[in-house]
């Protein structure tokens, strides 16, 4: 259920971004709107259609967001700089080449700066950086990324973007071939041609689905598709290559869920189709989140991931995985591996009356796993 002060956070969103009059809720509470905004990262997005009664508390987050933005702009031209000076190509991803879609770029939050490199030159990317002065702060133990800061500001390098549910890397690869040069406030970057640079911004929404996606991410792809729209080319790769990723679905129900509540003008036939129900579960969960999941943190649960890969991959393949990884034993003597299923389901019993003495609600995590699961399923996802 979509409360009043989410629905005006919507109407000053379309106001700002496409010059749509504003038809906000009676009795407003506007400490509501300003908090949702916040915990979506779009305050200085929406501010320029708060009317003046109402814009104490907004200004100063909108400043803060612009000076961000231009030194961010700055800190990533250096970037770029060292690492042309060091024949090392990279491509922006997300942040600018997101924000140069929008109306007003500097009033598009921005968060880290995320590159990406070729995988032949991850190493020499990682030495670069560590010598001339970026600090090194972790990884997220899978391999694709590696944070760095340096003058106040967070980069993220990418040695590949894809996650383990989706692998766009070929397209990607291959994207290198073609980079494009834009301009935003006098610095100029390096990004992917419209197609992949869209198709990322459309994953990337899908990577944050699982465990806090706001409405940021969504306004990027919005945006895209806005500028792109004209440009039937550009449309028609994008799409085959969510065809090849087997996500339409999702596509369309978003793409759809953007013209129904964010004011994205409708001229996309492909997804007039998609499930208006879908399109407003999905905007509920976005809601629920938060950008990056301020207002619902993620936890992992593991009864509630159990259940979902049970529903996903069956409960047989599930247990011998598991098992598998689990069980060293195995791991040294072969002839144990087919039963691994089987010291699996010991392992879960044990581990379930652990819980159960810990006062866990294993009822509770099950359900939410197949709540999970169907919501994902009616998604194509």
């Amino acid at each position: 259920m979509i409360e009043n002060h989410q629905i005006a956070l919507l109407e000053l969103i379309k106001c700002s971004l496409f010059k749509v009059p504003p038809q906000l809720p009676d009795n407003l509470d506007w400490d509501l709107v300003l908090a949702e905004a916040k915990a979506q990262t779009v305050v200085s997005l929406a501010e320029p259609a708060v009317e003046k009664p109402h814009k104490s508390g907004w200004a100063e987050p909108a400043a803060e967001c612009t000076a961000h933005f231009i030194r961010a702009l700055f800190e990533q031209s250096n970037l770029i700089k060292l690492f042309s000076d060091n024949n090392i190509p990279l491509v922006i991803i997300k942040g600018c080449a997101a924000a140069m879609y929008y109306p007003s770029p500097a009033r598009r939050t921005m968060g880290d700066i995320d590159f990406l490199v070729k995988e032949k030159d991850f190493d020499a990317a990682r030495k670069l950086l560590e010598q001339s002065g970026y600090e090194f702060i972790g990884d997220y133990e899978d391999g694709r990324d590696f944070t760095y800061q340096k003058g106040g500001i967070i980069f993220e390098l990418h040695r590949r973007y894809s996650d383990h549910r989706v692998d766009l890397e070929d397209i990607l690869v291959s994207g290198f071939n073609n980079l494009e040069t834009h301009e935003l406030n006098g610095h100029k970057f390096p990004t992917f041609s419209a197609d992949i640079n869209g198709l990322i911004l459309f994953d990337h929404i899908r990577h944050h689905i699982y465990g806090g996606l706001g409405i940021r991410q969504i306004i990027d792809w919005m945006m895209f598709l806005n500028s792109a729209v004209e440009n039937g080319d550009c449309i028609d790769k994008l799409l085959n290559h969510i065809k090849c990723v087997n996500l339409e679905k999702f596509c369309k129900i978003l793409t759809k869920m953007c013209v129904l509540y964010f004011g994205l003008p409708d001229k996309f036939p492909w997804c007039r189709d998609a499930d208006d129900e879908a399109a407003k579960e999905l905007l509920d969960a976005v809601f629920k989140s938060g950008n990056f999941g301020r207002k619902d943190p993620y936890e992992y649960r593991p009864m509630d991931s159990f259940t979902q890969n049970v529903r996903q991959k069956g409960l047989f393949k599930v247990l011998q995985v598991a098992g598998l990884q689990n069980w060293s034993a195995c791991q040294k003597h072969k002839f144990l591996r087919p039963f691994a299923w089987l010291y699996q389901i010991f392992r879960f019993i044990k581990r379930g009356v652990l819980a159960l003495c810990h006062g866990e609600n294993l009822k509770k995590d099950i359900n939410s796993g197949n709540e999970k699961f169907d919501f994902y399923e009616n998604l194509g996802i």
